[in-house]
């Protein structure tokens, strides 16, 4: 008979997704205690360290279940010989629709008008009128398939002119329609609403300083769908109670969870999220399907045999 392998899931995936999984690997839930003797590791927002690595003595496979893998130590995996998956772009409409949403939001000053309507207030004027998507200049920081997405929405959906800084990608795969900036600083400073999908990089680490904020059109807009410690909270709440920030969103801290002290939260004129960009139905089933299939691959590829004879068809992901 043949050992089937062992997979700790430590945070929540959808259930067709660990339904698959239990059916080629033994399942053990965040019920049980962590670090285990699993062959392969599944995690969403937990940070993986590289002690956590040492206390798994069978660990072969962590598969990451989204894009960013700056929460796992990659150099303590790779000197185990431990195998690193992802699943990058898979939930790339999700997370686009949120940042148009956030940003609806705040140009339209959604939520104080709705407070105020509620609780029987008159509004004033400067909450009354807002502005059409259409009529701002659309920046993007960061042009992979999160920042396509939202391109794609913003262009087709609202007539946006929508304009880009990726330095990684080379002209030739540049997308049509999307004017491309030689550098953020340009960006900035033609941009009246800002759209982040770049990764956290040390070179993307507060990027969106003091500095940049002031650089920005006095009254423009930030949406931060991306990674929290591109921005600079502090920063940006100040340029908020200044003004210079009409208004920002975030789905994402620098801090996960953002502790309640955080400057960001005194802002009126701030939309908060905890992570939430891929927490959709369809996001959690197409990346869940992908990340288990990845993950029963790898373990395959390491020598690890899985019991995948009832396993779906792998044009499901």
């Amino acid at each position: 008979m043949i050992k089937r392998p062992v997979v700790h899931v430590l945070e929540d995936i959808h259930p067709e997704a660990l339904d698959r999984l239990s059916q080629s690997a033994d399942v053990l839930g965040r019920e049980i205690a962590f670090p285990s003797t699993c062959d392969a590791l599944i995690v969403r927002a937990k940070k993986v360290t590289a002690h956590d690595i040492a206390a798994c003595p069978n660990l072969k496979v962590i598969g990451k279940h989204g894009a960013g893998l700056d929460a796992i130590d990659l150099e303590a995996a790779q000197e185990r010989g431990i195998t690193v998956l992802s699943t990058p772009g898979v939930n790339a409409e999700s997370v686009a629709d949120l940042a148009i949403g956030f940003a609806l939001s705040l140009i339209r000053n959604i939520q104080p008008v709705s407070t105020l309507t509620k609780s029987g207030h008159p509004l004033p004027s400067a909450l009354r009128n807002g502005w059409e998507l259409g009529e701002l200049s659309a920046g993007i920081f960061g042009l992979g398939a999160i920042g396509r997405a939202t391109a794609h929405r913003l262009m087709a959906g609202f007539g946006a002119k929508v304009q880009a800084f990726d330095p990684g990608i080379p002209d030739e795969q540049w997308p049509e329609g999307i004017d491309r900036v030689g550098s953020l600083a340009d960006l900035l400073t033609t941009s009246r609403i800002l759209f982040l999908h770049a990764p956290l990089l040390p070179s993307t680490r507060n990027a969106i300083n003091d500095a940049a904020l002031a650089s920005m059109p006095a009254g423009s807009y930030l949406v931060n769908c991306a990674r929290g410690g591109i921005v600079d909270e502090n920063a940006l709440s100040a340029a908020l109670r200044h003004g210079q920030i009409a208004g920002a969103a975030s789905d994402v801290f620098d801090q996960e969870p953002p502790a309640p002290d955080n400057p960001l939260f005194d802002c009126p004129n701030f939309l908060a999220a905890p992570h939430l960009g891929a927490s959709t139905n369809g996001a959690l089933r197409r990346v869940g399907f992908s990340i288990v299939d990845q993950v029963l691959d790898g373990l395959r590829d390491h020598h690890i045999p899985t019991t995948d004879a009832n396993a779906s068809p792998k044009q499901e992901k």
